[in-house]
C-alpha cells in the first residue's frame, strides 16, 4: 500500500515535472540585439535625452512662454512712442509800423506815416509725459525679468527630464542584467529537472530528491518571469516618457 503510494506521488510529480519544462518558453528582451549594442555605446543616452526633450509637453509649454514673455518685452520697449505727442502751428499776416515820412513839405507838419509787412510763423513741438520717462525703466525690467523666469523654467524642466531618462536608462541596464541572471539559472534549473527525471524513472533518486528538484525548478521560472516582467514594465516606462519608439532609436546606433 505504501509503496503503491510513493510509485502514485512520483508518476504526479514526474508529470509536474514534465508539465512545468513545456511552460518555459524561449522569451527574450524586445530587440535584444539592437539593445545589447545600444547599452554599450556612448550614444544611446544622448539620443534618449534629446528625444524626450523635443517631445516633451511641458518643455513645448516653456518654450511658448518664453515667446510670449519676449514679445511683451519687445511690445513694452516701443510704449514709449504711444505717448509721444506733436503739436505744430502756421500763422501769417500784415504788421503795420509808423516810420518817418521824407516826403513832407510842410514845416511842422506830422513826419511820420505808416508801413506794412507780411509775416509767417510755423512751428513744430514734441510733447511726452513725464511719467512715461519715469516708469519706462521699471517696465522693461520687470518685462526682462518674465523672460528671464521663463528662461529659467524651461532650463529646469529640461534638466528634470534629463534626469528621469537618467534613471530609466540605468534602470533599464539593471533589469536586462538581472534578466539575463535569471534565464541563466532558469536554463540550469531546467537541465536539472531533465537529469532528475532521467533518474528517477532509473530509480537513482527519491521522491524528496524530486521534490527538491521541482521546488527550484518552480522558484527559478517565478524569478525569471519576474525579471522579465520588470524589465518589459521599464522599457515600456522609457518609451513613454521618450515619446517615440526605442526600437527607431536603437536602430540609430553605429
Amino acid at each position: 500500500m505504501v509503496g503503491s503510494r510513493r510509485y502514485t506521488i512520483g508518476i504526479f510529480l514526474f508529470l509536474v515535472l514534465w508539465i512545468s519544462k513545456l511552460e518555459v518558453t524561449g522569451q527574450s528582451l524586445p530587440a535584444d540585439a539592437l539593445l545589447a549594442k545600444a547599452l554599450d555605446s556612448e550614444e544611446f543616452l544622448p539620443l534618449l535625452i534629446d528625444a524626450a526633450t523635443k517631445s516633451s509637453p511641458q518643455i513645448k509649454r516653456s518654450m511658448n512662454s518664453v515667446d510670449i514673455a519676449t514679445s511683451t518685452l519687445k511690445t513694452n520697449k516701443n510704449v514709449i512712442f504711444s505717448g509721444i505727442g506733436l503739436i505744430s502751428s502756421y500763422n501769417y499776416g500784415t504788421n503795420y509800423s509808423a516810420v518817418n515820412n521824407t516826403a513832407t513839405s510842410v514845416p511842422g507838419a506830422n513826419s511820420f506815416t505808416t508801413a506794412q509787412t507780411g509775416f509767417y510763423n510755423f512751428g513744430v513741438a514734441a510733447s511726452l509725459p513725464i511719467t512715461n520717462i519715469i516708469n519706462r525703466k521699471h517696465l522693461l525690467k520687470s518685462s526682462q525679468a518674465q523672460v528671464n523666469i521663463a528662461l529659467a523654467e524651461q532650463e529646469n524642466l529640461t534638466l528634470e527630464i534629463k534626469q528621469q531618462i537618467i534613471g530609466l536608462y540605468q534602470q533599464l541596464r539593471l533589469a536586462r542584467k538581472v534578466f539575463i541572471i535569471n534565464s541563466n539559472n532558469l536554463q540550469i534549473a531546467k537541465s536539472n529537472s531533465s537529469l532528475a527525471e532521467k533518474q528517477f524513472l532509473q530509480n537513482q533518486i527519491t521522491i524528496d530528491q524530486v521534490s527538491s528538484v521541482l521546488e527550484s525548478f518552480n522558484k527559478a521560472k517565478v524569478e525569471y518571469e519576474t525579471a522579465l516582467n520588470n524589465f518589459q514594465l521599464i522599457f515600456m516606462q522609457l518609451e513613454v516618457v521618450v515619446g517615440v519608439n526605442l526600437t527607431t532609436l536603437l536602430q540609430q546606433i553605429k
